[in-house]
């Protein structure tokens, strides 16, 4: 387990959050409230991370955990989506996808995986006909952010 010292030196330096997203990751299972707050904020202070993170977050965003989920979802959607060769951004949004439809999902946790649908670029078919099937019955905020993603450009 990590100490407060280190985690508060996470939180001030985006660069070692960067560095250690899969300790900061794990954190957010955790039953130490102290050290979940301080992965939160770690998380929030850090900016996008490298491309070389994608796979890593993309196994992320199946977890069962919401905040893990969530998190792993806002990574991803900071990463510009110019630096994502098309094949790997199509497999991103699938996996996004597959949050969003799945009502069981705490509903930030949805809703922030629309929102990096829409930041990582214009989605290809098959995602355009998921993501308007999820308009249906989709609660106001997580609507907005469908159709924010599917007018990307």
């Amino acid at each position: 387990m990590i100490d407060t010292k280190q985690l508060a030196e996470y939180a001030q330096h985006p660069e070692l959050a960067l560095q250690n997203l899969a300790e900061l990751l794990s954190l957010l299972e955790s039953d130490d409230e102290s050290s979940m707050n301080f992965a939160n904020e770690a998380l929030e202070n850090c900016g996008p991370p490298e491309c070389k993170d994608i796979d890593f977050l993309l196994k992320k965003v199946t977890s069962e955990h919401a905040l893990v989920v969530y998190w792993a979802s806002t990574l991803l959607g900071r990463i510009p989506g110019e630096k994502i060769d098309a094949p790997k951004r199509v497999s991103i949004q699938q996996e996004l996808c597959s949050v969003i439809s799945k009502q069981s999902f705490d509903l930030p946790a949805r809703e922030r995986a629309a929102w990096a649908i829409g930041e990582i670029g214009q989605p290809n078919d098959s995602v355009r006909t998921e993501l308007n099937k999820q308009m249906t019955g989709a609660p106001p905020r997580l609507a907005r952010l469908l159709q924010s993603a599917l007018s990307a450009s």
